[in-house]
């Protein structure tokens, strides 16, 4: 019997497996707050990547991941709200991340993945508004 043939039954049952996300650069925090902290200090001229390791430093653990390449690997969860930084909107939304960083290894690269993944808070272009005409 072919082993492809029990697979689809089995996917029928249990359902698809859930998207593991894209790889996506940015901040990315535990929590709101630290989010609209950060951009707060940013906005006023602080280095993001120094802030981003002050955080982690005084919270004793990896708190936020200021990513300059796309290495962090998310999934969307939902919009939480639109913040206000350098004359611009940004939407902050919960993501699910899934991993962080990628190893060059002899049989190619391997992403650093979180098990299980981590709730975290990223910052996005905002979503443009849509309007009614009249």
């Amino acid at each position: 019997m072919d082993v492809g043939a029990l697979l689809l039954p089995v996917a029928l049952v249990f359902g698809a497996p859930v998207s593991v996300g894209s790889y996506e650069k940015g901040l990315f925090c535990d929590s709101l707050t630290l989010v609209e902290r950060v951009v707060e200090l940013a906005e006023r001229g602080a280095n993001p990547t120094r802030v981003v390791d002050d955080v982690n430093v005084r919270v004793g653990h990896t708190a936020c991941i200021y990513a300059t390449k796309a290495d962090v690997r998310a999934r969307t969860v939902r919009f939480e709200r639109n913040i206000a930084a350098n004359h611009t909107t940004y939407s902050i939304y919960q993501v699910q991340v899934t991993a962080h960083g990628v190893q060059k290894t002899e049989i190619g690269d391997l992403a650093r993945t979180f098990s299980p993944a981590l709730t975290m808070y990223t910052l996005r272009a905002a979503v443009p508004t849509q309007t009614v005409s009249h």
